[in-house]
């Protein structure tokens, strides 16, 4: 795609808006800031697409932009974190034919799970974020947030282990509540 070519890029937008707005909103935790964030970025991809070498995907290139354009917004705010309600969710759960209760538990799973991530740094939560709905490798979340591929790795390793015992336990309490 070359600079200006408005069409292309409405595409480009259409295709990875989901994703991006993500990504800013692990790092701001604010709909409306990462909205703008996301905004952001797009503006910086549109007047530097000549720049893109292509030595590494299109996809990686963006995610990285997005995610320094979003740690700079929480620099230049210096805003107060909270947390939003999670009514929405932006982890995809197949839905094939589900009864009405499987429906309920894997709203409540999703919710938690939201909910468990985003009490995860921002980083932390963009490399869940990025690995599972993003389907990136080690080698490109580590190009998206400069970090080793080594550190990738442990961080995911601990992030599993976080998030295995954080959901047990809010299992263990269903089960309590349910007794």
């Amino acid at each position: 795609m070359k600079k200006g070519n408005r069409v292309a890029f409405s595409k480009l937008m259409r295709q990875y808006q989901n994703y991006v707005f993500t990504i800013c909103f692990r790092v701001l935790k604010s709909q409306e800031e990462a909205e703008e964030a996301a905004q952001d970025t797009f503006i910086k991809v549109f007047k530097t697409i000549d720049s893109f070498k292509k030595e590494s995907k299109f996809s990686t290139w963006l995610y990285s932009i997005a995610f320094r354009t979003a740690i700079d917004h929480s620099r230049k705010k210096k805003m107060n974190v909270y947390s939003m309600d999670q009514e929405e969710s932006y982890l995809q759960i197949k839905d094939d034919k589900i009864t009405p209760s499987q429906y309920t538990e894997q709203h409540d799973l999703k919710k938690v799970l939201g909910e468990v991530i985003q009490k995860l740094s921002p980083v932390d939560a963009n490399i869940i974020t990025l690995y599972y709905q993003g389907e990136k490798s080690v080698k490109e979340i580590a190009e998206i947030l400069e970090l080793t591929e080594s550190n990738v790795k442990v961080k995911l390793y601990r992030l599993r282990e976080t998030l295995k015992n954080k959901l047990t336990r809010y299992l263990r309490e269903e089960i309590k509540d349910l007794l």
